[in-house]
């Protein structure tokens, strides 16, 4: 599973930084938002990994806390970008498309063929 994870994260980070280069290029886009709407995604990812590994590492994993802390993760990032919206200039468009690259490397990392080491 991690190994897919990071796959994903690879691909996202790849996804990012060319969707970066078109927006500073073209100037359709706004480069800040749009790498904006990918750290936050790229960050909410990695904190659910570590979430779902700290479940996952105990022995008897104590659905309440879990749940708690998958609430507070939510209404954290949900706040800051809350605030962020009303108080700085972020062009939502360009958060929207940086925001839906992490959905985009996981689609693309699902479809493609899993690669398998050949023993030498």
């Amino acid at each position: 599973m991690d190994v897919r994870l990071r796959e994903v994260e690879r691909l996202h980070l790849g996804l990012l930084g060319a969707a970066l280069c078109a927006a500073l290029a073209s100037g359709w886009l706004s480069a800040p938002s749009l790498l904006l709407g990918g750290a936050v995604m790229g960050a909410n990812l990695w904190i659910m990994r570590q979430l779902a590994r700290r479940m996952f590492a105990s022995a008897t994993p104590r659905r309440t806390t879990m749940v708690a802390l998958v609430i507070a993760k939510f209404a954290i990032f949900v706040a800051l970008l809350s605030v962020l919206f009303w108080r700085a200039p972020i062009d939502a468009l360009a958060f929207g498309v940086g925001a839906t690259l992490l959905p985009l490397a996981c689609v693309v990392a699902a479809v493609r063929p899993k690669r398998v080491a050949i023993p030498t």
